[in-house]
Order: C-alpha cells, then structure tokens, then sequence
C-alpha cells in the first residue's frame, strides 16, 4: 500500500514539474523573482553558429532607422533573438553613430510564444545616455528609436509580428516587468504594450521622398543634406546657393516607389504645388524623384533632385 501511495505521490510531482516548466511569458510579466533562471526560447546547441541578418540604427540625428548587414555569431545554447540584441547594444559600424540604448545595458533572456518574442533587459535600460542632452524632445525621440530598432530588427524574418520588452529589476519583484512606458517620458504611466514596427521611421524609398519633399517645403537645408547623394564636384556653398534659390513649395504629397530588379535604385511620384515669383501658384503632378540605395538607407540623387528644383523656378 505504502509503494502505492509513493507511486502516485512521484506522479504527482512529475506532472506539477511539466505545468511549471510550460509557463507562460505573462508570467514573466508579473512575477520577477531574482533567483529565477532566466529562458530564452530554442537556443543553439553545441557548437556556435553564425548568419546573416539586417540590424536597424538611427541615422544620423534624423527620425528616421537606417539598414545594417551584419554577419551574427550565436554562441552555443544562446538564441539568435539574444544574439541578434546583443549585436544591437554593441552599436552601429558606421563612424559617429551614436548608442542605440543607454550605458551598461545588457539583454538577459529572449522568449517566444505566439507570434511575441519577449526580451528582457537589465535595469541599465532605465538610465540615461552617456551623451544625453537636456532637450526632452530629443530623449523621448532617441527612446522611442531605440525601441523601433528593436521591434524592426527582430521581426525582419517574419517570424514575429511584435516584441514585448521587460526589465529585470531588483525594484519590480512581485510587480510588472514590462517596459515602464516612462522610459519614453517622466510623466508618462503604466507599462507599453508589444510594439510592432513602426513604418514612418523605416528607411522606405517612400518615406525618404516624402521627407526630402518636407524638408524642401520647411527649407530645412541641413535635413535635407542627409537624405541626398554625395555633392560630387558641388561645394558645400555652391548647393546652399542652389537649393536657397529653389521655388517656394506650398504643399506635396507622394505616393509608394518602385524598386529596381537589383534593389539598387527605386522611383517615388511625387505631387507639387509651387508659388511662382508674382505670387500666383501652380501645380505638377506624379513627378518622377529618383532615390539610389546608399549606406543602408535611400537617398535622393542630388543632381536630379537640383534639376527638378530649377526646372520649376519659373
């Protein structure tokens, strides 16, 4: 009888093993015990093994993500995701980049289920940049870039449609581990949700059109110098004598690009209403804006972007 009972009680405990080591990610979300191993979802066993991915980085000081080709090296019994994080927080290649994240932060663990894949953060995420400045619109910008990097590096495959970010904290024990939505604002509360990619800030042809076509419109010459291809033989007085003389643009719109077969060069139509000297205002439609695909993000050629501007100085 005793063997019968320790028979079913070594049942009981295998079965209780089994549900505790199916938990949920939401479970991580509300419970942050410090002494728990952190999971990380299907990691690669034995040997180290490396691909091939695309990383997002701000460009510049702009609102806008640019591409990076990266080769990843995943270490054995880490994930890609993991992998793929870590490469994120090491930064961009690319000469006066500035940091994605803020100092010392590090990625714990990634975990997948249902299309979400869940990474969780040191407390470092919640300090501040090295080089932060005092201008609030500026952090929230470089915050809110940091995270459509994240979400737009790690759904890039198509295996995730979202990324739920979460903090490991030794103030979060018993609380909420998702991303304090004050990360992105003091004054900001409560947590952020799975964030998705964020398509006004990827490095379209489209939306480097509509932004060379905005910059034109608010004659922000120094935007607008991000987002063109090299001066050539154009010094940088002669294009500010150029582009200051271009027509006043009052209003535009722009429609999708076409992509070439290599991927190397795409055309946006775009739509223009000027003003003329006298004052009377005239309109050009589905004009052709030629972009060439240049250090990980679209530009508009230079020279055609001048010739467009000077053929409608009327």
């Amino acid at each position: 009888m005793k063997k019968f009972f320790f028979a079913i009680l070594l049942i009981s405990v295998a079965i209780l093993l089994i549900a505790c080591s199916r938990r949920p990610p939401e479970a991580l979300i509300s419970e942050s015990a410090p002494d728990t191993q952190a999971v990380s979802a299907a990691p690669e066993d034995g040997a180290e093994a490396r691909f091939t991915a695309t990383l997002y980085f701000r460009y510049a000081n702009s609102a806008m993500l640019r591409q990076e080709t990266r080769e990843i090296t995943v270490a054995p019994n880490e994930t890609r995701e993991k992998a793929l994080v870590s490469a994120l927080l090491d930064g961009s290649r690319e000469a006066g980049s500035r940091a994605l994240f803020p100092e010392k932060t590090e990625v714990l663990s990634t975990q997948a289920q249902d299309g979400i894949i869940y990474v969780t953060f040191s407390e470092a995420l919640y300090g501040r940049y090295a080089d932060e400045t005092k201008e609030p619109q500026e952090s929230a910008m470089r915050r809110r870039l940091a995270m459509a990097a994240l979400a737009a590096t790690l759904t890039e495959s198509g295996e995730y449609r979202a990324v739920q970010v979460l903090v490991r904290s030794e103030g979060n024990v018993g609380t909420s581990m998702r991303l304090k939505n004050s990360f992105f604002d003091e004054k900001e509360e409560g947590t952020a949700e799975p964030m998705t990619r964020v398509q006004a800030y990827l490095p379209t042809p489209g939306n480097i059109a509509a932004a060379v076509m905005r910059a034109w419109l608010q004659r922000d010459w120094n935007s607008l110098d991000l987002l063109i291809t090299s001066r050539g033989s154009l010094s940088a007085a002669q294009l500010g004598e150029r582009l200051g003389s271009a027509p006043v643009l009052i209003d535009y719109g722009t429609a999708e690009a076409t992509v070439s077969p290599d991927g190397a060069k795409a055309v946006a139509c775009v739509d223009m209403t000027l003003r003329r000297v006298d004052g009377s205002e005239y309109e050009k439609l589905s004009v052709p804006l030629a972009l060439l695909r240049e250090g990980g993000i679209w530009r508009v050629d230079v020279q055609r972007l001048l010739a467009l501007m000077e053929a409608n100085n009327e």
